[in-house]
C-alpha cells in the first residue's frame, strides 16, 4: 500500500524531488515515514518503470532528483484506488479507506465516489450484522447472575459504526461542496470577458 500512496503523490503531474514527496506525504497521512525507506520506495517506483526521474531545470538543486510518474504508475495508482475488496475502515487514520481519502482531490470524480458508495455499503452492512447479533444476545438471555458483557461490546461497535456512518456522511457532502466549487472556477478561467473595441 505505501507504494501506492507515493504514486498518489506524485500524480497531480508535476515533478517534484524525493523531500518535497515526502514531506507531502506527512501532510496528507499524518504520519512519519523514514527517509531511507521513502527513497528505498522511490528507487523501486523507479526500476519497475511506475515513476521516473524528471529533466532538471537550470535553477533546480543538482543534489535533488525530481521524480515524476510515469503511465503505467498512473495505471496501477488507479487500479489500487477502485480495488474495494481489500477496503478495511477498521484501523481508523491508518486503514486503507483513510489512505484513498488523502487522495480525493486527485483522482476521477466518478473513481472517487464509487469508492465512497462501497464504503456508506461497506457501514451499513456492519451495522446490520451486528445489530441482529446483539438483538439475538439479548433474546437468548444468560444466567442473572452473569453480568451481560457481549452484548454490551457489541454495542461498542455498533457506535463506533455509526460514527464512521457521521463521518462519510460529512466527508461526502464537503467533497460535493468542493468538486462544485473547482468546477465553477474552472468555468469562469474558460470564460473570459470580451474585450471592448474601442476608438
Amino acid at each position: 500500500m505505501f507504494r501506492h500512496v507515493v504514486l498518489g503523490l506524485l500524480h497531480s503531474g508535476s515533478p517534484q524531488h524525493g523531500y518535497a514527496v515526502m514531506r507531502e506525504y506527512r501532510v496528507r497521512v499524518g504520519t512519519q515515514v523514514r527517509t531511507g525507506n521513502f527513497y528505498r520506495e522511490l528507487r523501486r517506483l523507479d526500476a519497475d518503470g511506475l515513476v521516473a526521474i524528471a529533466k532538471r531545470r537550470d535553477e533546480d538543486d543538482i543534489r535533488r532528483a525530481p521524480y515524476e510518474i510515469t503511465p503505467e504508475g498512473r495505471a496501477i495508482f488507479r487500479d489500487w484506488f477502485i480495488e474495494t475488496t481489500q477496503l478495511d475502515l477498521s484501523r481508523g487514520h491508518e486503514d486503507e479507506f483513510a489512505y484513498r481519502v488523502a487522495f480525493l482531490s486527485e483522482v476521477d470524480p466518478a473513481d472517487a465516489r464509487m469508492v465512497l458508495d462501497h464504503a456508506q455499503e461497506q457501514l451499513w452492512a456492519r451495522a446490520k450484522s451486528l445489530e441482529r447479533t446483539r438483538a439475538t444476545l439479548l433474546r437468548a438471555g444468560g444466567p442473572a447472575d452473569r453480568l451481560p458483557v457481549l452484548p454490551l461490546t457489541i454495542s461498542r461497535q455498533i457506535r463506533r459504526v455509526a460514527a464512521e456512518i457521521a463521518f462519510l456522511d460529512d466527508l461526502r457532502a464537503t467533497y460535493e461542496t468542493w468538486l462544485t466549487a473547482r468546477q465553477q472556477v474552472s468555468r469562469a478561467r474558460v470564460v473570459r470577458p470580451k474585450r471592448s473595441s474601442g476608438g
